[in-house]
């Protein structure tokens, strides 16, 4: 194994790019160094199949972490999952399965390690221990805790104060992330900044139970394409999974405001770089110079450069010329399906009223092998092969099927 890296300038880089706040810099500096090769923890409770660059945010810090010499450990939440982390939410959440669980965390690690480095990662359950703490080490765990405290939390807050209900199961969750971190005896944690108070729980109990507090280290949030909080519900991130031409085009559609946001926390080009890169647009360059750069870092780093080399030539082929990218997808559907159903089960459109708003538009084509024509009809079918695109991003291949 590589040795730990106690270089001050490194460390400092990993402690402030694209970080929120740290709990604290202080005791940060002193443990990164000390030559101890630390325990860096990160929890998810997988509740989707699917990654995009919003989580790599958090991922791409762990790796920086494991670039130091330090251990990795990602902690599957199969236990806190039965109660939900409520940190974002101002409603209760809803019950998931053993099975919901199990289907979630299928392909969920191998997009995991596209960012993080898989050898010398730990990745454990927390139902390993915390299936096994009785009624008694339960209540002396929420013994270091108040109601007061639980209840100063913005969203629990905001329930009260409006009558919702907050479950008392609710009020534990913070308690099991923070044992995570005593079961492992983390050093340092890695998380959003709803994750806070669930962070300093943690640094509770592990001053409490392992006499050594972990660190915490809370991200910047990364912005979808739109400028909004990145999010599936709202149609606007990049799967991690996406092909190269598709992360191409989707990160060359992001707003120009979040450009260098991007750069600081999904790309590790040197910050002194981008800082220059940002002075420039200021001084009139176009900022399309620098999104071409940015789509291009992005896609060498999960797909190699020769594949980022030909992302950006469909790109440029694409909107330059109006020709179909290469790796478009593929599907075939029943004649007379209907067009709005094949967009939003292939997920290039996220909903009906998108759809809808598309079309009045006039943002949908169709082009089949005799003609080109713009869907205007929101009840629209497929009665022919042929490719549809979407805006000027989007596409899909349709290949017809006749019923017998």
């Amino acid at each position: 194994m590589a040795n730990v890296i106690t270089d001050t300038k490194k460390i400092e880089e990993v402690l402030s790019r694209g970080v929120h706040d740290l709990f604290t810099k202080e005791e940060l500096m002193k443990k990164l160094t000390s030559g101890k090769r630390l325990t860096i923890k990160l929890g998810t409770d997988v509740t989707g199949g699917e990654l995009h660059l919003g989580h790599s945010v958090m991922h791409r810090k762990m790796r920086d972490f494991q670039e130091l010499g330090h251990n990795a450990v990602m902690i599957i939440g199969d236990y806190t999952v039965l109660v939900g982390d409520h940190s974002d939410k101002v409603d209760m959440r809803s019950d998931r399965s053993s099975k919901d669980i199990e289907k979630d965390l299928s392909g969920f690690k191998d997009q995991f390690f596209m960012t993080v480095i898989k050898k010398g990662t730990k990745v454990l359950r927390n139902s390993k221990w915390l299936k096994k703490l009785s009624l008694g080490d339960v209540i002396n765990l929420t013994k270091n805790f108040t109601v007061s405290q639980l209840l100063d939390r913005e969203t629990f807050l905001l329930r009260y104060k409006s009558g919702k209900p907050i479950g008392l199961d609710e009020f534990l969750y913070p308690i099991m992330q923070g044992y995570d971190s005593v079961a492992i005896k983390a050093d340092i944690e890695l998380g959003a900044t709803d994750q806070t108070f669930n962070i300093l729980a943690g640094r509770v109990l592990t001053e409490h139970l392992n006499k050594a507090p972990q660190c915490g280290i809370t991200m910047k949030l990364l912005l979808g394409s739109d400028g909004r909080p990145m999010g599936k519900s709202l149609g606007n991130y990049i799967p991690l999974k996406s092909s190269p031409s598709d992360m191409y085009g989707k990160i060359m559609s992001i707003v120009d405001g979040v450009i260098f946001d991007y750069f600081e926390l999904v790309t590790r080009v040197p910050m002194d770089e981008i800082n220059k890169m940002k002075s420039e647009v200021q001084s009139g360059a176009n900022p399309m110079i620098y999104k071409k750069k940015l789509a291009h870092e992005v896609v060498s780093f999960y797909h190699g450069t020769k594949k980022a080399d030909e992302a950006e030539n469909d790109f440029e082929n694409t909107f330059k010329k109006g020709d179909i990218p290469k790796d478009t997808k593929k599907v075939k559907v029943q004649i007379k399906a209907p067009i709005v159903d094949i967009l939003i089960k292939n997920k290039v459109v996220s909903s009906k009223a998108e759809f809808r708003r598309l079309i009045e538009s006039g943002a949908i084509t169709f082009k089949g092998s005799l003609e080109e024509k713009k869907i205007i009809d929101p009840h629209s079918l497929a009665d022919e092969s042929g490719s549809l695109k979407i805006g000027k991003k989007r596409f899909i291949k349709i290949e017809v099927i006749k019923n017998k």
